[in-house]
């Protein structure tokens, strides 16, 4: 069985646009207060995954990602679960805000999307450690 991943092994890119709506969204809504941003595979569908984007408490079994931002002295904590770490090795995490189509939010790119289109989870070698036979 292979080892299991570690925040060390998440290549997780964040754009500057994501990390300024996400120190935002901190500074101003007190709720917020001890959160921390967390990525989650919402679902999938033929075109690969989609996912959910929020604020959360740790759970156990949590990637933490930080960031450390000296620039602006903030520290980005990102939380996922070992499923979405799995499949979110390699991936930009961005913010997007159309004003023509009042459209907005996070986006997340994996770099290897091509590879979780269709039905790939037929294929064994592409499932984590844990879901194989």
């Amino acid at each position: 069985m292979d080892k299991h991943l570690t925040a060390s092994d998440i290549k997780l890119f964040v754009t500057d646009s994501a990390i300024r709506q996400i120190q935002l969204m901190q500074d101003n809504d007190y709720t917020l207060e001890g959160l921390s941003f967390r990525i989650k595979i919402g679902g999938k569908g033929c075109g690969g995954f989609t996912y959910d984007t929020g604020f959360s408490e740790p759970h156990p079994d949590d990637l933490a990602i930080i960031k450390d931002i000296p620039l602006i002295n903030y520290k980005l904590k990102i939380l996922m679960d070992p499923f979405t770490a799995f499949y979110t090795q390699e991936a930009t995490l961005d913010y997007m805000l159309d004003v023509d189509s009042n459209e907005e939010g996070f986006i997340v790119t994996l770099v290897v999307e091509g590879q979780h289109k269709g039905k790939f989870f037929k294929d064994e070698s592409k499932l984590p450690p844990w879901a194989k036979k």
